[in-house]
C-alpha cells in the first residue's frame, strides 16, 4: 500500500514548462510571461501566451513542450500528447527525456498503459537515473497487467455468455421443434379423427340406405302377397257367385218344367 501510494504521488511529479533560453528573442518575453502564469496556476492564460509565442517562433521544440504542459493542465490530453510528440522533433537529449516523461503521464491519464510504458522506457533510455520515470514505469506496467487481465476476463465472460446464448438458442430451437412436432402430431390426430368420423358417417349412411332398401323390398313383398290374397279371395267370391247363380238357374228350369199347362 505504501509503495503504491508513493508511486501514485510520483505520477503527479510533473515537469513544468521549459525555460526561455532556447526560444528566439522575439518570442522570449511572451514565453517568460506564460511561464509566470503557469507557475501560479493560470493555465489558460499561460496557454494563450505560449500560443502567441509559437506564432512568432514556429517549429520550436521548447514551445511545443510548454504548450503541451499547459494543455495537460487544462484537460486537453490528446492535444497535449500531440504537442509532446512534436517537441521530440529536433529537441536535445534533456528536452526529449522530459517530453517522453510528460508524454508517458499523458498516456497514463488516458489509461493508455502500453503507450505510457513505452514512453517511460524512452525517457529512461535518455536518462536512466530518472527515479520518477522508473516509479511511473513500474506503476504503468502494473496497470497494463491489470488491464490485460480485465480484458481477458471480459473476453472469457463474453465467450461464456456467447456459449450460454448459443445453448439457449439451441434449446429454444429444440423446444420449437418439439412444439412443432407436437402440434403436427395433434393436427394428424385431429385429421385422423375427422377422417374416422367421415368414414363412420359414410358407413352409417350406407347402412341406412341398405336398411331403407330392405324395408322397401319387404313392404313391396307384403303388398304383393296382399294383392294375391285379395285376388284369390275375389276370384273365390266370383266363383261362389257364379255357382250360386248357376244353382238358381237350375232351380228355375226345374220349376218351369213341373207345371202343367
Amino acid at each position: 500500500m505504501n509503495k503504491l501510494y508513493v508511486l501514485a504521488a510520483l505520477l503527479w511529479c510533473w515537469l513544468g514548462p521549459a525555460g526561455a533560453d532556447n526560444i528566439e528573442d522575439e518570442a522570449r518575453d511572451k514565453s517568460a510571461q506564460a511561464k509566470k502564469q503557469y507557475e501560479v496556476g493560470h493555465y489558460a492564460e499561460a496557454l494563450e501566451l505560449y500560443r502567441q509565442a509559437q506564432v512568432e517562433a514556429p517549429e520550436t521544440p521548447a514551445l511545443n513542450f510548454n504548450v503541451g504542459s499547459a494543455l495537460f493542465k487544462t484537460g486537453d490530453l490528446p492535444g497535449a500528447a500531440k504537442e509532446f510528440d512534436q517537441a521530440l522533433q529536433g529537441a536535445d537529449a534533456e528536452l526529449k527525456a522530459r517530453s517522453f516523461y510528460n508524454l508517458g503521464n499523458t498516456y497514463y491519464q488516458q489509461q493508455q498503459y502500453p503507450q505510457a510504458v513505452e514512453a517511460y522506457k524512452q525517457a529512461l533510455d535518455l536518462d536512466w537515473q530518472d527515479q520518477d520515470a522508473k516509479a511511473n514505469l513500474e506503476l504503468a506496467l502494473t496497470k497494463q497487467q491489470e488491464q490485460e487481465q480485465q480484458e481477458q476476463q471480459q473476453s472469457q465472460d463474453q465467450k461464456k455468455q456467447g456459449q450460454q446464448q448459443n445453448q439457449q438458442e439451441q434449446g429454444q430451437q429444440g423446444q420449437q421443434q418439439q412444439d412443432q412436432q407436437q402440434q403436427q402430431k395433434q393436427q394428424d390426430q385431429q385429421q385422423g379423427q375427422q377422417q374416422d368420423q367421415q368414414q363412420n358417417q359414410q358407413d352409417q349412411q350406407k347402412r341406412q340406405a341398405q336398411e331403407q332398401k330392405q324395408g322397401s323390398d319387404q313392404r313391396a313383398g307384403q303388398r304383393n302377397r296382399m294383392d294375391r290374397e285379395e285376388a284369390e279371395q275375389l276370384l273365390d267370391a266370383l266363383r261362389d257367385r257364379e255357382k250360386q247363380a248357376h244353382q238358381r238357374r237350375q232351380r228355375g228350369t226345374q220349376a218351369y218344367r213341373g207345371k202343367d199347362w
